[in-house]
């Protein structure tokens, strides 16, 4: 897979498409922002997120210092410039996107309106529609923002070492205007959290228990049950204050209910008061319930904010801060709401495993299983401690890769392509009353999503043949995307072309997509660090090794006590290497027993020649 260097290619593929001769007909160049869809503030944020996660989360990825910037890395930025002037033009996009998306006033919007389909194609779409924040915006401005102000805070010793005031007073003004979209950002997912009430016997209520009774237990106990294992839960949603959700009715005894994010700020969600920024807390439109998908993007963002990137360097005010704590609050509420339900019971059988994922509105998408795997992955692999869980949740993600038709070849007319393309479509409940036609947000990124999962998995995992599985099922997801490549045109090696796999497909696309083009890339960071990071332990290798090394070291002093290190300079060497060999797998056996038994072997079989050449020096064979 190589994920370094496909960044590096996706980099100078982007430049490309998006660094464009001036419409003016004059020689400069200037950045083209939107690519499949037009320019809005959800678009652009994916299409800038390209250039500045990978640079944030991998070190030899860098280009904010120019002299520890890379040749690798100039090579693929090289069309925005040599090494100085590649990070002043990322500033200035930067600037650009942070004050191309705002209101007449001046105030930061997150709307996402190109995302936004007509369900009758017949009306037009109202501006208020277009333009409302929705949930992903909030989402994708909180890794946007922290993404460049590391980037700044990177930059800035250059800028000072320059002696240039304008460039000085630049940084400073965009690094003010990045805080001010944050702050409005993250009290917008404290606005759009949502809390769903119901009874056992309503449409909702019988959907949820259809999907948590694997048992064909009866229905109340069922819901005795769900009370007993969310009473944490509940007890953890009173203490929500600030924002929208709180316990919204789920104390009553025989209620059900549903905790996450809507897709946009709840119905009479109240403001938020004491912050010093208010103009961005704009009038909630959505329905006061959870969308699946706007969860998984919300959460992923509010775990960027507490990331050890984020808190060594305080890129955080303290407002900033203070509102982040109660984000933390339904970040681990959230998480642990999907984890029960998906392994409710605990039994030989989870909800999650009865695949696909049923929603309480009655829809059910292989999507929605990944989706929930990607919210409980986290709590599986540390609250509850141990692989057992995380293998039951391996095996989910295997499964939903062949259903996905990406381990697997499609059959005529099979609906797992439509996951693909036109992607899977969640109705926006509550922009209608905007004096405009119902309309749906399309979600597309099943393979990449399914990718991100896999890496997140198997970082998780300790058991050797579990991970090894994963990590080649995510080989032939990998394969899967590198087909779905555009393959020729200005925006050639970035994606999506779907067609190029499912032949079925009528649509050839000429732009990229940056929501799909984004979601590989979070893909390629995660298979980066997961590369970097510390190989997986086997259990009995690490005691096998123990034992291997107490027989090389109980041998290697047999040697010494009869006077083998006291031999001819010669011998001496050699004894003494093998002496530092066995103290060598001592050190790293716990970390790479592998490596460690391979150098006890290394060292006994040292050992057994230097016994045998004594044995004929004193036979004199």
């Amino acid at each position: 897979m190589q994920p370094r260097q496909q960044l590096l290619d996706i980099w100078k593929a982007q430049i490309a498409y998006s660094w464009r001769p001036a419409e003016d007909g004059s020689k400069r160049r200037e950045w083209h922002w939107g690519g499949r869809n037009d320019s809005d503030a959800v678009g652009d944020a994916q299409q800038l997120l390209c250039l500045l996660y990978p640079a944030q989360e991998l070190p030899d990825l860098r280009y904010a210092d120019p002299d520890a910037t890379s040749d690798a890395v100039l090579e693929a930025l090289s069309g925005l410039g040599d090494a100085v002037e590649i990070p002043i033009r990322i500033m200035r996009l930067v600037k650009d996107y942070m004050e191309k998306h705002v209101d007449a006033d001046g105030v930061p919007v997150y709307s996402g309106g190109s995302n936004m389909h007509r369900v009758d194609r017949t009306r037009e779409a109202a501006p208020e529609q277009r333009g409302i924040d929705v949930t992903e915006g909030f989402a994708l401005a909180i890794p946007l923002s922290l993404a460049a102000l590391t980037f700044l805070a990177d930059f800035a010793p250059t800028v000072d070492r320059m002696g240039r005031a304008d460039l000085v007073r630049e940084l400073e003004h965009v690094q003010r205007i990045i805080h001010r979209r944050l702050l409005g950002a993250i009290t917008g997912l404290l606005r759009s959290f949502a809390v769903s009430t119901f009874d056992a016997d309503d449409d909702f209520g019988r959907q949820l228990i259809a999907l948590i009774n694997v048992d064909g237990q009866p229905d109340r106990k069922i819901v005795r049950r769900f009370r007993e294992e969310a009473e944490e839960i509940i007890a953890t949603l009173r203490t929500i204050t600030v924002g929208s959700g709180g316990t919204a009715g789920v104390e009553a005894p025989t209620k059900l209910f549903e905790i996450g994010w809507s897709w946009s700020v709840v119905e009479k969600a109240p403001d938020i008061p004491d912050v010093s920024d208010t103009s961005t807390q704009r009038v909630g439109r959505a329905e006061d319930a959870p969308y699946l998908y706007f969860t998984v993007v919300a959460l992923e963002a509010i775990a960027t904010l507490f990331s050890d990137r984020v808190m060594r360097r305080n890129l955080l005010t303290e407002e900033e801060r203070r509102l982040a704590q109660s984000l933390q609050i339904r970040l681990d509420v959230t998480r642990r709401y999907w984890a029960m339900v998906a392994s409710f019971g605990g039994g030989s059988k989870w909800p999650l495993e009865d695949v696909p994922w049923r929603t309480t509105d009655g829809l059910e998408y292989d999507y929605y299983s990944l989706l929930v795997c990607a919210v409980a992955t986290e709590t599986f692999g540390s609250s509850r401690g141990g692989d057992d869980d995380l293998i039951r949740l391996a095996n989910v993600l295997v499964e939903l890769a062949n259903r996905g038709r990406i381990t697997r070849r499609p059959l005529v007319g099979d609906r797992a392509v439509e996951m693909h393309f036109p992607g899977v479509k969640a109705e926006l409940a509550g922009i209608e009353k905007l004096d405009g036609p119902a309309m749906i947000w399309n979600m597309v990124d099943f393979a990449p999503l399914l990718l991100k999962r896999l890496y997140d998995a198997a970082g998780l995992l300790v058991t050797i043949n579990a991970r090894a599985q994963l990590l080649e099922v995510a080989d032939l997801v990998w394969d899967h995307l590198a087909r779905r490549r555009i393959r020729d045109g200005r925006a050639s090696r970035l994606w999506d072309q779907p067609r190029q796999v499912f032949t079925e497909l009528p649509n050839h696309f000429e732009d990229p997509s940056w929501h799909f083009t984004i979601r590989v890339v979070e893909a390629m960071v995660l298979a980066a660090q997961f590369a970097g990071s510390e190989p997986a332990r086997s259990r009995s290798l690490e005691a096998l090794a123990h034992e291997l090394l107490v027989e090389a070291e109980h041998i290697y002093d047999q040697e010494l006590l009869r006077g083998s290190g006291n031999a001819g300079p010669a011998l001496a060497q050699e004894i003494r290497s093998v002496g530092l060999t066995i103290r060598h797998a001592k050190e790293v056996v716990d970390e790479r027993p592998g490596t460690a038994f391979s150098l006890g072997v290394k060292a006994l079989i040292d050992l057994d020649r230097l016994i045998a050449a004594g044995r004929d020096a004193e036979t004199g064979v």
